[in-house]
C-alpha cells in the first residue's frame, strides 16, 4: 500500500524536530589519503623531506569516516594549494 505524502510529511517533521537538538554537536571527520606500515627504526630515521609511501595508488579514493566507521569515498582535488575531498560515493558499514 503506498504511503500517503500527508504521512511523509509529518514524518519529515517528526525527523526534523527529533534530530534538531543534535544537529550543532561537533563531530570529528576523519578524511584518510592513505596508511603506511614501517618499522620503528624506519619511523625514527624520518627526517623534513622524506617520502612516505602509502598503500593507495593515486588517483584512488580517499575514505571518510566517523568513530572509524567508513561513511563515504572521494577524489582528492587541489583548490588554491588547499587539499579538498569530493564526495563521489555514499557508503555504509565497511571497513
Amino acid at each position: 500500500m503506498p504511503r500517503s505524502k500527508v504521512n511523509t510529511d509529518e514524518e519529515a517533521a517528526r525527523y526534523q524536530r527529533d534530530w534538531g537538538l543534535l544537529r550543532d554537536v561537533p563531530l570529528r571527520l576523519n578524511v584518510e589519503v592513505g596508511r603506511a606500515r614501517m618499522r620503528i627504526r624506519d619511523v625514527l630515521a624520518l627526517e623534513e623531506g622524506a617520502l612516505v609511501v602509502t598503500q593507495k595508488l593515486s588517483g584512488e579514493p580517499m575514505d571518510l569516516s566517523l568513530d572509524g566507521e567508513i561513511f563515504a569515498r572521494a577524489e582528492v582535488i587541489i583548490i588554491k594549494d588547499r587539499l579538498w575531498a569530493r564526495l563521489t560515493k555514499i557508503v555504509g558499514g565497511e571497513r
